[in-house]
């Protein structure tokens, strides 16, 4: 009984201080303001924690265009700035070193500087220079999707590959939507890719409702004719990233291969986006 009135206690405290806690939009304001006078064209802008980014773009959301809020990842960008509350980071702090901090009430503006990746190929924008095709393993037969309105469209199957803003993890990212078929691949090659050091995947299932149907999807990377490395993309991975070292590539052009397959491919909406960097 004692516990259960110690935790009462705990709990109203909490709720009564928790506003205490919060910044206001003059925080808000204040520390926009800031952004606004050293914001540089590159720049990422994230909150910390991710909840807060809503409110976030409610004052700096003009300095967040699509492409930056449904980024891959945060590898591109030298210079990033954290609304931070309640002493929380973001995982964007990890690989760079902490160059600007000031208070706001209570939100602490913290900026953060690194080198940035240098992208040798984005597949995202060349995406339509792709060549899509439904490869039938067992007959050993490959069927050209060809384009058509907004994608490419397989044939035999009906299923098109495409470019669009997908939900994964509740999260928005630009991707290439690419949903499996049964008995088959989806395969996705780009046939002069310019390597770098480094080939980085990250994929994932749209959308929230999909995601409840069970499937697994298996997406495989071949380069230069040879397969590289494949991961599992299930409900629970979220946006999962798959690093594959390339160095021995670096500056040479060969072709990469996206294989997309599944034991149960009903509404598993694979989404991916991938790059090469050095």
């Amino acid at each position: 009984m004692a516990a259960l009135v110690l935790l009462a206690l705990l709990e109203t405290t909490q709720a009564l201080l928790a506003p205490l806690r919060a910044p206001v939009a003059a925080d808000w304001s204040a520390a926009a303001a800031e952004i606004r006078a050293a914001f540089r064209p590159g720049d990422l802008i994230v909150a910390a924690p991710g909840w807060a980014d809503p409110v976030m773009r409610m004052h700096v959301g003009d300095l967040l265009p699509i492409a930056l809020a449904a980024r891959m990842d945060d590898a591109r960008f030298g210079r990033v700035w954290v609304f931070s509350q309640r002493g929380a980071h973001a995982p964007e702090e990890t690989h760079r070193a902490q160059s600007f901090e000031r208070k706001f009430g209570a939100i602490t503006l913290r900026r953060f500087d690194g080198r940035p990746a240098e992208i040798t190929t984005d597949f995202l924008e060349r995406w339509k220079e792709a060549y899509v095709t439904h490869w039938n393993p067992a007959a050993r037969l490959g069927t050209p999707c060809p384009w058509l309105g907004d994608g490419f469209v397989c044939p035999t199957t009906g299923n098109s590959v495409r470019r669009a803003l997908v939900e994964v993890d509740q999260q928005i990212k630009l991707a290439i939507l690419a949903p499996p078929v049964a008995g088959g691949i989806v395969a996705v090659e780009f046939q002069s890719t310019v390597l770098g050091r480094e080939l980085v995947v990250a994929a994932g299932l749209h959308d929230t409702w999909a995601r409840k149907s069970p499937g697994t999807v298996y997406l495989e990377v071949w380069i230069a004719g040879r397969p590289a490395r494949g991961t599992i993309v299930d409900n629970r991975g979220g946006w999962r990233e798959l690093r594959i070292d390339t160095s021995a590539l670096d500056g040479q052009t060969a072709p990469v291969r996206f294989q997309i397959s599944s034991p149960q491919p009903a509404l598993r909406q694979l989404a991916f986006a991938a790059e090469a960097r050095r």
